[in-house]
């Protein structure tokens, strides 16, 4: 096992990496069946398009068409999505490395479930994940694939016997992340083994004026709504590791079940929702997600007003709107990098793109400000970013306001009470936006480059003060909520309300000011650059390492810088500029990332210079650390111990000591604000006692 801090790096930047990769992947899945939905027939459409619709995003106005199997002449150019999908596999496998393989005795294996060596648990992760879609697989291609219910409920009971297993043979935490991969491999392998072969078989066929096999479309369509029924469930696997209320259940595997029915009961009242379907039709489903909540809840023994279950419901509903949001922000971009001039194009289009996706062919076109002819049916996409910040906002209030001493308030950086610490956040959040606006209003706004260096100086100087007032964990949770809130806004206030003043001003038959639009696309561009730092601030609480880092507030501006210049140069990649034209980018985030290496790297650790015992390091743990850490915690915020973590025998102290040296000692992360008074003596010990293991 590596060094714990090369090793908590390599967590956080793959961590980073996979939840890029996978916003991208999902966030684009939502869209599609989104515009699917919104799809709409009318007389003169061209030959095989099912229907179109207009959208309206960033200050643009695109018009979509799509074929229901291809054109009837084939493009030059396609746009296929496929690299999200396989991104997300590979990242989510080297995180799964990272954190269960390397770290095995600690993470994937419990001696209280079945005592098994490193090797031998590797080797049932891998197999199982290559069975897992072996047998998914071969039940779509078997006759049973030709009944949906039937293949329906063979799915569930392949992904109910892998949940039982799994929690038979791992921890509670290995077992529900690897329910998320069995489930997360068959997505990504669907994509990369049914649904685009097919794709290009069906491209191949038209190439050469042949008629395309009708079965690959259907194959590939089943295999694209499979993936959009497993999409929720196995988003709130991977978030489960944040809930031992759910990873260490007694009936833990029942609790998969019943997420995976209540996820695809949902996804599918959210996908008829959409389609226009009326409640009488899809109303059975909210009893079914409701029952399937109500079971969950009493299997877990929570109380009726746990906040726990608000924060996982809250977060859970963070997760899926945030990905609507930035995944179809990402879409947009890269969608306005790929349009094409092309001869015989209608007035005031920029350009066009052919894309393929589920199967299916879309036509893109992208007016530069409104075609001659408004639309009546306009989409919109402004829920995503509004439901994103309200379910964060929700989220902060659950578990920082509500819970502020515990998690907002460390009385070793500022001894504040708890309605001081919620009304600076609450201030901070307004005060951050109003400066924002306010130098995108003002000249610096007309200037680029000025405009960048002002806002990075704002964000930095935000940071210091977070840094200064709340915990490490608050301090960066800030620094995320307070980008998400400009982000939000820009949405809010600027860039939807600007959209409407172009279309009122075409509905009157009149000329809009050029200069909404010119905003509009300024705010969107920004919300584009803030995206990556913001994600990175929202993990952030993983690694003490940056969080409780005596100059966190620099490591936030490395962070934010670096994430700003990775976005940049994702999407000068995408325009199609030369790499030696953006290559500048790649040292500055080299130097960033090496800059923050150097800040994290642990101080040489001040060791006890006596011999401590087992009993006496096992007394330091069950004191300071077994209030929360514990089968039955004595602390009174904390109900379950955190990720399932106990620390009450020696067995389990020196199964978690490579991540009690990282928290305890070598970042004084834990205990949380120091609330059981560990001293700089007793981290010592600790630190002698495990560094002679």
């Amino acid at each position: 096992m590596p060094e714990p801090f090369i090793a908590d790096w390599l967590n956080f930047l793959i961590r980073w990496g996979h939840m890029i990769a996978g916003i991208a992947w999902i966030g684009t899945s939502f869209y599609f069946v989104a515009l699917d939905f919104s799809l709409k027939s009318r007389g003169g459409l061209p030959d095989g398009v099912r229907g179109e619709a207009w959208e309206v995003h960033g200050g643009g106005f695109y018009h979509v068409q799509k074929y229901l199997s291809a054109p009837s002449r084939m493009p030059e150019h396609l746009t296929w999505f496929k690299w999200e999908a396989y991104l997300t596999w590979v990242t989510g496998f080297l995180l799964l490395a990272a954190v269960y393989y390397l770290d095995a005795r600690a993470n994937l294996i419990d001696p209280a479930v079945l005592d098994i060596s490193p090797w031998a648990a590797i080797l049932i992760s891998l197999v199982s994940i290559v069975l897992g879609w072996a047998i998914y697989d071969g039940l779509c291609r078997s006759p049973i694939g030709r009944n949906t219910a039937l293949l329906a409920s063979c799915v569930f009971a392949l992904i109910l016997a892998f949940a039982y297993v799994f929690t038979h043979v791992f921890s509670g935490r290995g077992a529900f992340i690897h329910v998320g991969v069995i489930a997360g491999t068959m997505m990504a392998a669907n994509v990369f083994m049914v649904i685009i072969p097919n794709q290009r078989k069906i491209t191949a066929a038209l190439l050469k004026a042949e008629t395309p096999d009708p079965r690959l479309g259907a194959i590939g369509k089943q295999r694209s709504l499979h993936n959009t029924y497993l999409t929720l469930p196995v988003l709130l696997m991977m978030i489960s590791n944040h809930f031992a209320m759910l990873t260490n259940a007694p009936n833990a595997w029942l609790l998969v079940g019943l997420v995976f029915i209540g996820g695809a009961a949902l996804r599918h009242f959210l996908v008829r929702h959409e389609v226009g379907d009326p409640l009488s039709k899809i109303g059975w489903t909210l009893p079914v997600i409701f029952v399937a909540l109500a079971l969950a809840w009493w299997l877990t023994a929570q109380p009726v007003l746990s906040l726990d279950w608000a924060n996982l419901l809250l977060r859970w509903a963070h997760m899926i709107a945030g990905i609507a949001w930035i995944g179809t922000s990402f879409y947009f971009v890269a969608l306005d990098f790929s349009l094409r001039k092309a001869p015989g194009l209608p007035s005031g289009v920029a350009g066009e793109a052919w894309e393929v996706h589920g199967g299916g062919f879309y036509h893109v076109r992208k007016y530069l400000t409104a075609p001659e002819t408004l639309p009546k049916d306009l989409i919109w996409f402004k829920w995503e970013a509004y439901l994103t910040w309200v379910t964060g906002f929700l989220l902060l209030v659950v578990l920082y306001y509500i819970q502020a001493d515990t998690y907002l308030i460390d009385p070793n950086v500022r001894d504040l009470a708890p309605w001081q610490a919620i009304s600076i956040s609450a201030a901070s959040l307004v005060l951050g936006w109003v400066i924002y606006t306010a130098l995108c209003r003002s000249p610096i706004g007309r200037n680029t480059a000025a405009l960048a260096v002002s806002l990075f100086v704002m964000l930095l100087a935000f940071s210091f003060a977070y840094a200064s007032l709340f915990s490490g964990r608050g301090a960066f949770i800030h620094i995320g909520a307070l980008i998400g809130t400009i982000m939000a806004a820009n949405v809010f206030m600027v860039i939807i309300p600007n959209q409407r003043k172009i279309t009122a001003a075409l509905l009157k038959g009149g000329k809009p000011d050029p200069a909404l639009g010119a905003t509009g696309k300024q705010r969107s561009l920004h919300n584009t650059y803030l995206t990556l730092p913001v994600l990175a601030a929202m993990i952030s609480n993983h690694f003490p390492m940056v969080t409780d880092h005596p100059q966190a507030w620099l490591l936030a501006g490395l962070i934010i810088l670096g994430g700003g210049l990775l976005r940049h140069f994702l999407v000068r990649t995408e325009v199609g500029d030369q790499h030696r034209d953006i290559a500048w980018t790649l040292p500055l985030i080299g130097t960033a990332l090496a800059f923050a290496l150097l800040l994290t790297q642990p101080a040489k650790l001040l060791l006890f210079p006596g011999e401590v015992t087992d009993q006496e390091a096992l007394t330091i743990v069950q004191t300071r650390c077994a209030t929360c850490h514990a089968a039955n915690p004595s602390d009174a915020t904390i109900k379950v111990a955190p990720k399932g973590v106990h620390l009450e025998t020696l067995a389990e102290l020196k199964r978690y000591a490579a991540q009690i040296s990282v928290q305890a000692v070598q970042n004084k992360a834990m205990p949380l604000a120091n609330r059981t008074k560990m001293t700089d003596e007793e981290r010592a010990k600790l630190g002698t006692w495990i560094a002679r293991q």
